[in-house]
């Protein structure tokens, strides 16, 4: 029998570059949320010892770069299963837009392999092989919200209040990570952006990589908002609400301009995953 889980995607509320390591890693202090728009991952047991992935729609992503294949490979050669997973990726999380939905994937993979193949792992066991795959995958493990620092290694639950819907808008295009911390170190100074209640160092550096950011960012300005805010490196902006009627009326508002781009209203998540209900 198989199993469904929904992978959530994130935003970095707040986004505080603190130091560079000697390996070129910058660290962080960001505080981080899971937001109720979802990626779906399949899981079916087959009789071959292998593992078939499919992604809907088709990224062509090789399997050395694609995180779910990672998390599902790195289970198997640890714990060679008589079975072998079929995984079926719907992708609905835009990428390259700093949500996290690769990460939300492949912790979502790791959570239902573990329960499929009965390996018996706690919460401490999967975060070990999440850190073997990208900074942002222990997050989707763990409580939500929380503040994540270092270079994503250290997670505490967050305690500070917040807003129950956001307005997300991811413009069409992507903000490459590496180019964006490329130019945060060419940058003589930074000044947080795009609002003082959620700021995010790397806000110019994505400006300065894309302008049109700028533009994206005033849609959301005087739509009742109690501030706008970009997640991670970008692409995607968000402006957060006090209660979801105000949040709706603003998408209302940004579909009657017909802003360029994808509109999502979200809504705080306990966890960066979830089982559906059947």
């Amino acid at each position: 029998m198989g199993l469904a889980l929904r992978a959530y995607a994130k935003l970095n509320l707040t986004l505080k570059i603190t130091g560079r390591r000697p390996d070129g890693y910058h660290t962080l202090r960001s505080l981080v949320v899971a937001v109720d728009w979802a990626d779906e991952v399949h899981l079916e047991p087959i009789p071959r010892r292998r593992i078939e992935i499919r992604t809907m729609p088709d990224l062509h992503i090789p399997h050395e770069e694609n995180l779910v294949f990672r998390a599902a490979k790195l289970l198997w050669e640890r714990f060679t299963p008589r079975e072998g997973v079929r995984i079926v990726l719907l992708k609905d999380i835009p990428m390259g837009a700093g949500l996290g939905g690769g990460s939300s994937d492949a912790a979502a993979t790791l959570v239902g392999l573990n329960e499929l193949w009965d390996l018996g792992l706690d919460a401490g066991g999967l975060k070990e092989f999440a850190w073997e795959l990208g900074a942002d995958v222990p997050f989707f493990l763990g409580e939500s919200p929380a503040w994540m620092e270092g270079i994503g290694d250290i997670l505490t639950p967050a305690r500070e209040g917040i807003p129950p819907a956001f307005l997300v808008l991811v413009p069409p295009f992507a903000c490459s990570t590496p180019e964006v911390y490329r130019i945060y170190d060419e940058l003589p100074e930074t000044k947080p952006g795009p609002s003082e209640r959620f700021p995010n160092d790397l806000w110019p550096a994505a400006v300065a990589l894309r302008p049109e950011l700028s533009r994206y960012a005033e849609e959301l300005r005087g739509l009742g908002e109690i501030g706008v805010g970009m997640s991670g490196s970008g692409s995607a902006l968000f402006a957060a609400f006090d209660n979801e009627d105000a949040a709706e009326w603003a998408m209302d508002e940004l579909l009657e301009r017909q802003v360029e781009g994808r509109l999502r209203l979200v809504r705080p998540r306990p966890r960066g995953y979830d089982f559906p209900r059947p």
